[in-house]
């Protein structure tokens, strides 16, 4: 497939999900035997100097879609990253909430390499590991392994590669069985970063109000107040 058609499916199954309200937490990751190496370089690179603008502007609108859909979905999105995640794989896996990478997996900024620039990454890269150091990985285009990904910051969790999808399993599984507050709490901490502390305290406020009346905070204090473990239904 095209980079453009698995895209595509990629972003349907993401609406799909965002839908589903069975669905409480979800998992991305490779099929094979790497997360994603990103573009065809003869099928999905090359081709972009003979799309016209609305044409080239189509085309990448599928990517920033897709990466859209991760980010605002009111559900946890873990990155279980194995093998290589790199270019626009490197960005699906920047635009989830946590990363979870196989003892052997590697990551790298690879479009300074073709002359081009990182997309979501511009955004979220600083954020996550600092500026200095995202300049350094998208001036250089350098892969690092999943052990200096985890001391900068860019992954969440390192942990053997015959582990990983156990440890994002149970990790869902924990997030999944948790309350309608987690949906909130990623919608308010994406929105902070564009907000000033008050603007932030502010928004916090008018959420918690909205908590205070869920099902699943009356549940939290009933089952605390009944010295048992609470049944969530992110409600």
């Amino acid at each position: 497939h095209r980079l453009a058609e698995r895209e595509l499916l990629a972003r349907e199954a993401l609406h799909e999900v965002a839908r589903d309200k069975s669905v409480r937490a979800v998992i991305v990751t490779g099929a094979g035997t790497s997360f994603s190496a990103g573009g065809d370089v003869m099928k999905d690179i090359v081709p972009l100097r003979q799309k016209s603008p609305s044409e080239f502007n189509a085309y990448v609108d599928q990517a920033v879609v897709m990466y859209k859909a991760i980010h605002d979905m009111e559900k946890p999105v873990i990155a279980a990253i194995n093998g290589y995640a790199v270019g626009a794989g490197l960005e699906l896996a920047l635009s989830c909430d946590i990363r979870i990478a196989a003892d052997d997996a590697k990551m790298g900024e690879f479009f300074v390499r073709m002359g081009l620039m990182p997309e979501m990454s511009i955004y979220v890269l600083p954020r996550l590991i600092g500026l200095g150091k995202a300049k350094l990985l998208s001036f250089t285009g350098d892969a690092v392994t999943a052990q200096e990904a985890g001391q900068m910051g860019l992954v969440d969790m390192v942990v053997p590669s015959n582990e990983m999808m156990a440890a994002a399993e149970q990790l869902a599984g924990r997030l999944a069985s948790g309350p309608a507050a987690i949906g909130i709490i990623k919608k308010a901490l994406n929105e902070s970063l564009g907000m000033t502390l008050e603007m932030s305290l502010h928004y916090a406020m008018r959420m918690q109000y909205h908590l205070v009346h869920t099902e699943d905070h009356k549940e939290a204090v009933t089952a605390w107040l009944e010295k048992r473990a609470p049944v969530f239904k992110g409600k």
